[in-house]
């Protein structure tokens, strides 16, 4: 198995010069308040969708979804295969919805439907919450970039943080989905590749079914990721993937037919990803039966699967193009999370309850800060 070298760090600095391109290029796209926070519904249904996907998954797919395909096999597939399934619902019900609402953030809904108290409750709640989501995704990151890469933990948080912060700050949604768009780019062609490769190394999809063992070729009703377990966790996705960050690429777009086109690109990716991800955690089942004796640093070793065949299977650079395709999941994620969030600070506790006359620009620079704000304190947690 190798190691990281000079050549995969050199990947992952022009990996990070990319996004900080990105957020300098987009930064004459936002004029407003609703270009910043969504795009002045004139993002390209293609852009949005491939963002969406992204923001979807974080690095936890190719280290605790992975995990879990090492040890349960076909079960990792289901649960993503309850993903896909989910944009479906997305597709036939709450795409074109949230296209018709015309509003900025999810939370403005809430004022219509309900009253301003909802509104406020959530906005509140949902900033409270989601910032401890975001610190734990950006904690798991960068525990497994400083595990293969071996750098500390802790200036893995801040220099992982302020390139998210930098982009967003500057760029707004503009830079979220075209940094997604770019992510994308580089993952599944990464992830195809290393698919193949596993492959091969165990002779084939043939050889790797062969191979596995008997448990890890079967589901049952209840139990660890049974199908009890698959189903419910299909209808709870079902809801949380067709609002929040995700609803934002959905009134992101010019008009209802392309924000269904966005659900169901995201249906078609995730189904493939559901395969495509998980030969090769599957396939280092077969070539180590027993991670603790590669990667014993890991307290659940599992976890390293998809790196492991990453650093068996792939040259330096690809290596390099791994580690990258790590944090283009997870900074995916967090950007949506960052605008998502301060969107509603801006508008719906800024605007609502301070500056009730605040005009585009002042919400524009409110935009700014309170993203910095997000950003700095998801790091600090």
């Amino acid at each position: 198995m190798s190691t990281v070298n000079s050549v995969d760090y050199a990947v992952i600095a022009l990996y990070a010069l990319l996004m900080v391109l990105v957020g300098i290029y987009v930064v004459r796209f936002n004029r407003g308040a609703a270009e910043y926070f969504r795009g002045g519904s004139r993002v390209p249904w293609l852009v949005a969708g491939l963002s969406c996907f992204m923001s979807g998954f974080s690095a936890w797919t190719f280290t605790g979804a992975a995990g879990v395909a090492y040890r349960a096999g076909i079960a990792a597939t289901g649960l993503y295969i309850g993903n896909a399934l989910s944009f479906l619902l997305g597709y036939f019900v709450f795409a074109k919805l949230w296209r018709r609402s015309r509003i900025t953030t999810v939370m403005e809904y809430l004022s219509g439907r309900f009253n301003l108290a909802t509104h406020q409750t959530f906005s509140w709640t949902t900033i409270a919450f989601q910032l401890f989501t975001s610190a734990s995704t950006l904690y798991g990151l960068s525990l497994f970039v400083s595990s293969a890469c071996g750098f500390p933990v802790t200036w893995t948080i801040v220099g992982a943080g302020a390139l998210i912060i930098f982009y967003c700050v500057l760029g707004g949604l503009w830079a979220v989905v075209v940094s997604d768009f770019l992510q994308a780019s580089i993952l599944m062609p990464f992830c195809l590749v290393l698919g193949i490769l596993s492959l091969v190394r165990v002779g084939g999809v043939t050889g790797l079914i062969h191979s596995l063992p008997p448990e890890m070729k079967t589901l049952h009703v209840s139990g660890e990721f049974g199908w009890i377990y698959i189903v419910a966790w299909t209808i709870m996705v079902s809801f949380g993937y067709n609002t929040s960050a995700m609803a934002q690429r959905y009134f992101s777009v010019d008009t209802e037919a392309s924000a269904r086109r966005v659900a169901l690109l995201c249906c078609g990716l995730f189904f493939v990803g559901a395969f495509l991800w998980f030969i090769p955690p599957m396939a280092m089942r077969v070539v180590y039966p027993d991670l603790r004796t590669v990667w014993p640093s890991l307290s659940n070793p599992g976890e390293g699967a998809y790196a492991v065949a990453s650093l068996t299977l792939l040259p330096h650079g690809l290596i390099g193009v791994m580690l990258a395709a790590m944090f283009s999941a997870t900074m995916a994620n967090l950007s949506a999370q960052f605008n998502l969030k301060s969107a509603i600070l801006s508008k719906d506790l800024y605007q609502a309850l301070l500056r009730k006359n605040a005009g585009d620009h002042e919400l524009l620079i409110a935009g700014w800060v309170t993203t910095f704000f997000i950003g700095g304190t998801t790091i600090v947690i």
